[in-house]
Protein backbone atom coordinates (compact mmCIF):
# COMPACT_ATOMS: atom_id res chain seq x y z
CA UNK A 1 0.00 0.00 0.00
CA UNK A 2 1.40 3.52 -1.06
CA UNK A 3 1.23 6.09 1.83
CA UNK A 4 -0.82 8.41 0.66
CA UNK A 5 -0.32 12.69 1.30
CA UNK A 6 2.87 14.37 2.31
CA UNK A 7 2.48 15.63 6.38
CA UNK A 8 5.16 17.48 7.95
CA UNK A 9 4.71 17.19 11.65
CA UNK A 10 5.45 19.58 14.50
CA UNK A 11 7.25 18.33 17.62
CA UNK A 12 4.69 18.40 20.16
CA UNK A 13 2.50 15.89 17.18
CA UNK A 14 5.83 13.25 17.10
CA UNK A 15 6.52 13.29 21.06
CA UNK A 16 2.04 13.01 21.50
CA UNK A 17 2.05 9.98 18.74
CA UNK A 18 4.72 8.51 20.39
CA UNK A 19 3.34 9.11 24.12
CA UNK A 20 -0.09 7.55 22.55
CA UNK A 21 1.68 4.55 21.18
CA UNK A 22 -0.03 5.78 17.30
CA UNK A 23 3.11 6.79 15.85
CA UNK A 24 3.35 3.45 14.22
CA UNK A 25 0.17 2.94 12.73
CA UNK A 26 0.46 6.92 11.49
CA UNK A 27 3.89 6.33 10.28
CA UNK A 28 2.37 3.39 8.42
CA UNK A 29 -0.54 5.05 6.69
CA UNK A 30 0.67 8.24 5.59
CA UNK A 31 4.21 9.86 3.94
CA UNK A 32 5.51 11.72 6.89
CA UNK A 33 8.73 14.21 6.35
CA UNK A 34 10.06 15.80 9.54
CA UNK A 35 12.06 18.95 9.54
CA UNK A 36 15.66 18.40 11.00
CA UNK A 37 14.58 20.65 13.83
CA UNK A 38 11.73 18.78 14.64
CA UNK A 39 14.08 15.67 15.08
CA UNK A 40 16.66 17.60 17.48
CA UNK A 41 14.02 18.78 19.19
CA UNK A 42 12.09 15.23 19.77
CA UNK A 43 14.65 13.25 21.89
CA UNK A 44 12.16 11.55 24.56
CA UNK A 45 8.68 11.67 25.56
CA UNK A 46 6.68 10.76 28.54
CA UNK A 47 4.40 7.55 29.47
CA UNK A 48 3.04 7.06 32.63
CA UNK A 49 5.67 8.89 34.50
CA UNK A 50 8.78 7.44 32.92
CA UNK A 51 11.33 9.47 30.20
CA UNK A 52 11.82 7.08 27.26
CA UNK A 53 14.29 7.95 25.16
CA UNK A 54 13.34 7.84 20.86
CA UNK A 55 16.20 6.10 18.95
CA UNK A 56 16.14 7.59 15.99
CA UNK A 57 18.68 5.82 14.16
CA UNK A 58 16.42 2.58 13.49
CA UNK A 59 13.32 4.81 12.70
CA UNK A 60 15.22 6.58 9.57
CA UNK A 61 16.96 3.59 8.40
CA UNK A 62 13.63 1.42 7.94
CA UNK A 63 12.14 4.42 5.95
CA UNK A 64 9.16 5.20 8.27
CA UNK A 65 9.81 8.88 7.73
CA UNK A 66 12.15 11.20 5.90
CA UNK A 67 13.77 14.05 7.84
CA UNK A 68 14.86 17.17 5.58
CA UNK A 69 17.03 19.85 6.29
CA UNK A 70 16.28 23.64 5.03
CA UNK A 71 19.07 25.94 4.34
CA UNK A 72 19.18 29.17 6.85
CA UNK A 73 18.59 31.43 4.04
CA UNK A 74 15.37 29.91 3.02
CA UNK A 75 13.87 30.08 6.70
CA UNK A 76 15.13 33.34 6.99
CA UNK A 77 13.33 34.38 3.77
CA UNK A 78 10.28 32.43 5.20
CA UNK A 79 10.53 34.87 8.95
CA UNK A 80 10.77 37.74 6.68
CA UNK A 81 7.60 37.82 5.70
CA UNK A 82 6.04 38.17 9.52
CA UNK A 83 6.24 40.95 12.30
CA UNK A 84 7.44 40.57 15.94
CA UNK A 85 3.83 39.51 16.87
CA UNK A 86 4.54 35.82 15.04
CA UNK A 87 8.12 35.93 15.06
CA UNK A 88 8.18 36.13 18.83
CA UNK A 89 6.01 32.96 18.72
CA UNK A 90 7.69 30.79 16.08
CA UNK A 91 10.44 28.13 17.55
CA UNK A 92 12.84 26.13 15.52
CA UNK A 93 11.08 23.32 14.66
CA UNK A 94 8.05 24.83 13.94
CA UNK A 95 9.80 27.30 11.48
CA UNK A 96 11.83 25.14 9.57
CA UNK A 97 8.81 22.81 9.03
CA UNK A 98 6.66 25.95 8.36
CA UNK A 99 9.47 27.07 5.76
CA UNK A 100 9.57 23.26 4.16
CA UNK A 101 5.35 23.07 3.52
CA UNK A 102 6.45 26.21 1.33
CA UNK A 103 8.42 24.05 -1.11
CA UNK A 104 6.22 21.17 -0.48
CA UNK A 105 2.96 22.56 -2.31
CA UNK A 106 1.11 19.53 -1.56
CA UNK A 107 1.65 19.14 1.86
CA UNK A 108 -0.16 19.44 4.98
CA UNK A 109 1.32 20.30 8.68
CA UNK A 110 0.39 18.91 12.01
CA UNK A 111 0.89 20.92 15.33
CA UNK A 112 -0.33 21.89 18.06
CA UNK A 113 0.98 25.42 18.31
CA UNK A 114 -1.58 28.40 18.03
CA UNK A 115 0.94 29.92 15.87
CA UNK A 116 1.09 27.43 13.25
CA UNK A 117 -2.62 27.94 12.55
CA UNK A 118 -2.22 31.75 12.62
CA UNK A 119 0.23 31.98 9.83
CA UNK A 120 -2.01 29.50 7.89
CA UNK A 121 -4.70 31.58 7.47
CA UNK A 122 -2.27 34.94 7.62
CA UNK A 123 -1.05 33.23 4.71
CA UNK A 124 -4.53 31.79 3.02
CA UNK A 125 -3.28 28.58 3.59
CA UNK A 126 -5.72 27.21 6.21
CA UNK A 127 -6.35 24.36 4.37
CA UNK A 128 -3.32 23.18 4.62
CA UNK A 129 -2.95 22.77 8.45
CA UNK A 130 -4.44 19.12 9.85
CA UNK A 131 -5.17 18.93 14.11
CA UNK A 132 -3.75 15.88 15.66
CA UNK A 133 -7.06 14.26 15.95
CA UNK A 134 -7.95 14.77 12.50
CA UNK A 135 -5.05 12.74 11.48
CA UNK A 136 -5.91 9.97 14.11
CA UNK A 137 -8.91 9.84 12.79
CA UNK A 138 -7.40 9.60 9.15
CA UNK A 139 -5.30 6.65 10.54
CA UNK A 140 -7.93 5.25 12.28
CA UNK A 141 -7.62 5.92 15.64
CA UNK A 142 -9.50 7.56 18.14
CA UNK A 143 -7.37 9.29 21.50
CA UNK A 144 -8.88 11.28 24.11
CA UNK A 145 -6.43 14.64 23.92
CA UNK A 146 -5.90 17.67 24.75
CA UNK A 147 -8.04 20.89 23.46
CA UNK A 148 -4.63 21.77 21.44
CA UNK A 149 -4.50 19.05 19.34
CA UNK A 150 -8.25 19.09 18.20
CA UNK A 151 -9.90 20.21 15.04
CA UNK A 152 -11.70 23.03 16.53
CA UNK A 153 -8.80 24.84 18.53
CA UNK A 154 -7.19 24.85 14.75
CA UNK A 155 -9.90 25.92 13.36
CA UNK A 156 -10.30 28.53 15.95
CA UNK A 157 -6.46 30.02 15.62
CA UNK A 158 -6.43 29.70 11.96
CA UNK A 159 -9.46 32.12 12.00
CA UNK A 160 -7.65 34.34 14.05
CA UNK A 161 -5.03 34.02 11.47
CA UNK A 162 -7.43 35.35 8.51
CA UNK A 163 -8.86 37.98 10.85
CA UNK A 164 -5.55 39.53 11.78
CA UNK A 165 -4.51 39.65 7.63
CA UNK A 166 -7.59 41.40 6.73
CA UNK A 167 -6.30 43.91 9.71
CA UNK A 168 -3.29 44.06 8.39
CA UNK A 169 -1.37 42.10 11.24
CA UNK A 170 1.24 39.66 11.30
CA UNK A 171 2.35 40.17 8.03
CA UNK A 172 5.09 42.91 6.56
Amino acid sequence: MTRPRLILLDTNVVLRLFELGAWESVTKRFRIVLAEAVVEESQFYTRDGERIYIDWEPILAAGAVEVRQVPLREIERFKSRFDATYLDRFDPGETEAMTLMQSERESSICSADAIVWRVLGNTNDGERGISLEELLQQAGQTKSLPDQFSKAFRERWTRKGETERFMGLGGL
